[in-house]
């Protein structure tokens, strides 16, 4: 069975699959990837990345990410930041 055709992702994934998961190939993955993989064996066989990690990683990366500000509500602005409950 390969990546492709799993109807999930596992929570550990050898090097290869991992790349996959990320989109990307595994030299690229080898480059950028700063997770670092656990090892069942001493073997590079062994070394499995953890799903969770890597989604933190590409999270990490997203330019979209939104930050913990307050919003201001629609009309705060014009309304000189009082909003509703001032005016009524």
């Amino acid at each position: 069975m390969t990546a492709t055709d799993m109807p999930y992702w596992p929570a550990a994934m050898n090097r290869k699959m991992a790349a996959a998961y990320c989109g990307i190939c595994v030299d690229t993955f080898d480059a950028v990837c700063p997770v670092k993989p656990l090892r069942y064996t001493d073997s590079a066989r062994g070394e499995r990345y953890l799903r969770q990690r890597l989604d933190e990683w590409m999270l990490s990366l997203d330019p979209n990410k939104q930050d913990n500000m307050p919003r201001r509500k629609f009309g705060d602005r014009l309304n000189g930041g009082e909003g509703e409950a001032r005016r009524a």
